[in-house]
């Protein structure tokens, strides 16, 4: 999913993701941001992290069946899970890059932000909120930079362990 998601970045600014520009611009958040290093403060820099997103409805899950034989079959659950992507923007450039990853992560065709999540089974919701411009205390000084949150559901497939033919009579049934 981080793979997919920083392709879609990439694809936002027109950058290949094997680029030395790409790995520059955009970076995947550290675990402890308090001890990671500050780049100076005229360079645009983009943080990115990805983690559940426990306050979002989830849409009902979906049940099909999936046959497995003449006889049997095995039950297919499919769910969206609700996922939050925080992107911080750091540098000159900061609400401007925000703006523009807002703008074109729902851009659609063949190579478009949009069309790279899909293939991930990932889905933006939606008009996010706009970018939160802040001004981050660094030293004596002011470091520019923009939040901004986009909230995405991913899609997720569940079959049932065994064929129904092979559960005992009323153990599982599918309800709609």
């Amino acid at each position: 999913m981080i793979a997919a998601i920083y392709r879609a970045l990439c694809a936002c600014f027109g950058l290949s993701p094997s680029s030395a520009e790409a790995s520059v611009l955009i970076r995947e958040a550290y675990q402890e941001p308090e001890n990671a290093p500050r780049p100076p403060r005229d360079t645009d820099v983009i943080y990115f992290s990805i983690e559940p997103d426990s306050a979002a409805a989830e849409p009902p899950p979906e049940y099909t069946k999936e046959t497995a034989s003449g006889v049997s079959y095995t039950p297919v659950i499919a769910s969206f899970a609700a996922w939050c992507l925080r992107i911080i923007c750091y540098g000159p450039q900061a609400l401007a890059n925000a703006r523009r990853i807002r703008t074109f992560l729902y851009v659609d065709g063949a190579g478009t932000p949009r069309c790279i999540l899909r293939k991930a089974g990932i889905r933006p919701i939606p008009e996010p909120p706009e970018p939160l411009l802040l001004h981050e205390p660094e030293g004596s000084l002011w470091r520019l930079r923009c939040d901004l949150t986009i909230q995405l559901r991913r899609e997720e497939t569940h079959r049932y362990p065994a064929p129904l033919g092979t559960v005992p009579v009323g153990a599982f049934r599918l309800h709609h």
